[in-house]
């Protein structure tokens, strides 16, 4: 009995997603000192550009989300094999966050330099 506990609760240790969903990826704060020195169009250019790639890492953040919960799902049946599977999604989290941080930087300059949104 406590050697079925004990196995139990490593896995519930290890066979928990620590994968975080794209709307759940809060900004980096980022500074806005290096976008103050830009004129209206470029920063319109970068916003468009952090635009784009945000939603690239948005896509790669929520698939890698949806294939760590597979992962987990599979864990729960096949226990603590399939648990080793488990890594997160660390990286496009943080990808993520690092543009969500640069599109507010970029916001913030547009407003200080009374550029037309």
């Amino acid at each position: 009995m406590n050697r079925i506990l004990f196995i139990l609760s490593i896995f519930l240790v290890f066979g928990c997603s620590t994968a975080q969903r794209a709307t759940d990826v809060s900004a980096m704060n980022i500074s806005v000192a290096p976008y103050l020195k830009m004129d209206c169009k470029e920063l319109a250019t970068e916003a468009a550009d952090l635009a784009s790639r945000a939603e690239s890492a948005r896509a790669k953040t929520d698939a890698a989300y949806n294939d760590d919960e597979i992962k987990e799902a599979v864990a729960w049946v096949l226990f603590a094999p399939a648990a080793l599977m488990l890594k997160g999604n660390s990286e496009e989290a943080a990808e993520l966050s690092a543009i969500k941080g640069q599109v507010i930087a970029v916001r913030e300059a547009q407003k200080i330099n009374e550029c037309i949104l």
